[in-house]
């Protein structure tokens, strides 16, 4: 997988941990939202960047992917369904 390169989306995620690790600690469940969120962007900074690089997709590999994508839909009682 290319290394991803940062985006304007990883360096603000970046930079709001840096600022809530100062500001309220390691431990704190802010920090701990913030290192979530960053984590989120540099994964989807590394697929991306990963997307670009790949070759095109055919129809059968993106019916896998879009497979693996769907999303998964929470109904009232608390179980969990494909979408």
């Amino acid at each position: 997988m290319p290394r991803a390169q940062a985006t304007p989306e990883t360096l603000s995620a970046r930079g709001t941990l840096a600022r809530r690790t100062a500001l309220f600690g390691p431990d704190d469940p802010r920090t701990e939202q913030a290192r979530a969120a960053f984590r989120s962007e540099r994964y989807l900074a590394a697929v991306a960047a990963s997307v670009a690089a790949a070759p095109p997709l055919t129809a059968e590999q993106r019916s896998r992917l879009a497979a693996i994508l769907k999303p998964v839909v929470t109904v009232a009682i608390g179980s969990e369904v494909a979408a």
